[in-house]
């Protein structure tokens, strides 16, 4: 890559890298002190062992099919063709799967199709007595496609519309929303990021049942929203050693949460074989979420084939979680 940069690239390189910083510092609660839920936490839980072994700062990294959920600008690198499969094992019979398929579509620009499964089987179900009137479950679904752009060779945008599904019970709801993001390439060792997320979502939820419960006229169906929070990430990374290091933070903005600090690196032992680990979700709180420690590897066993794991310290269970990827790719 040639290391001489024409002045006008200079300046739009710069200006889109201090607007970006300027609308995480914005974004970032100043004061927030305490945790509050918001509907659509399972489209913040991040996705894959790569990625989650390195704490989850993985907003900057590019030409990778989990882009697609981190930062859709990073699909624009992405060579050839890739397919991911991954799944979390959690405790209390939670499940959490995610797909993820893409490649070019011409020299600058790709796409990819995702999918995010999460829920339980075993809810117990209680009348306003609380009696017991069987087991519920709750299924929640989330379909994306992205697209992404090289703009130049500094700069690459990307947007992701999606629609999440969520089956509670007999009641059904939709949101419809889209995450976009940026990437901007600054020096050629140095990633800068930034990403909005979950844009004009809300679950627009609609039931007979709750008429009959709460007493709507005629038993006319009700409807609620939920609105989905904002959802602000900046980041940076650095690569060294002949592109075998890789060094990463991320800050996480969701509304007026306590903002959340991710760190994480990976080393590439050799072809086959990278290590990584990190702390994801650090906040200065004693709320819920204060912090966890992940570390995995990546194991290549072929030329086309990678195996990914990783381990989560979990602060609200005070337990363990295990994180599988597969991820299959052909270089045109």
């Amino acid at each position: 890559m040639e290391k001489s940069w024409c002045l006008t690239d200079r300046i739009s390189c710069s200006a889109v890298f201090l607007i970006a910083a300027l609308a995480c510092v914005w974004a970032v609660p100043a004061h927030a002190d305490t945790y509050r839920p918001w509907p659509g936490d399972f489209l913040r839980m991040g996705v894959g062992a790569r990625a989650m072994g390195m704490g989850n700062a993985y907003n900057t990294m590019e030409g990778d099919i989990f882009s697609s959920y981190y930062n859709p600008a990073g699909l624009a690198s992405i060579h050839g063709k890739q397919l991911a499969l991954s799944h979390r094992y959690m405790t209390m019979d939670r499940y959490f799967t995610h797909l993820a398929l893409g490649g070019k579509i011409g020299p600058d620009a790709s796409f990819a199709f995702s999918w995010i499964g999460a829920g339980t089987e075993e809810i117990q179900g209680r009348d306003l007595n609380g009696n017991r009137t069987g087991n519920l479950k709750d299924s929640r679904n989330s379909f994306g496609v992205s697209f992404s752009k090289n703009i130049n060779r500094y700069v690459a945008i990307g947007i992701t519309p999606k629609l999440s599904l969520w089956k509670l019970a007999d009641d059904d709801a939709r949101a419809f929303g889209a995450d976009v993001g940026i990437l901007v390439r600054p020096l050629e060792c140095l990633n800068a990021a930034f990403v909005v997320r979950d844009i004009n979502s809300r679950f627009t939820w609609e039931s007979k049942r709750w008429g009959d419960v709460i007493g709507a006229a005629d038993g006319q169906a009700m409807e609620k929203e939920d609105k989905f929070p904002l959802y602000y990430t900046f980041g940076a990374a650095w690569t060294g050693i002949g592109d075998r290091l890789v060094i990463s933070g991320m800050v996480e903005s969701v509304e007026d949460n306590p903002a959340g600090f991710d760190f994480g690196a990976s080393y590439a032992v050799n072809r086959l074989f990278t290590v990584r680990g990190g702390v994801y979700n650090y906040t200065r709180t004693d709320g819920l979420d204060f912090g966890s420690v992940t570390g995995g590897f990546s194991l290549r066993v072929t030329g086309t084939i990678a195996f990914d794991y990783t381990f989560a310290s979990d602060s609200v269970e005070n337990d363990r979680l295990h994180l599988f990827s597969l991820l299959l790719s052909y270089e045109e």
